[in-house]
């Protein structure tokens, strides 16, 4: 079953709007929560300015990937079960 899912075109889809989608929210989430809504500046002197750019943007795609894995693995599951 998980090979028939993991091989699936759709499952690959699902796992890249998924992943995209929690990317998204989660960053505008986490910037509200640490920086406030007029701190743009100060975001960008911590992420850009002292090189922790390629760090904050692989978490994001290595988080957005195993999320969307997951999730788009329990879909993909629901939707074979309920055809059955």
């Amino acid at each position: 079953m998980i090979a028939t899912i993991l091989s699936s075109k759709k499952y690959w889809i699902s796992v890249c709007f998924v992943g995209l989608g929690f990317i998204i929210i989660f960053s505008v989430i986490e910037y509200f929560m640490q920086y406030g809504v007029q701190t743009w500046d100060v975001f960008i002197k911590e992420r850009i300015e002292n090189q922790q750019w390629m760090r904050y943007l692989l978490s994001r795609i290595v988080g957005g990937l195993v999320y969307g894995m997951i999730m788009g693995y329990y879909f993909e599951l629901r939707k074979r079960k309920s055809n059955r």
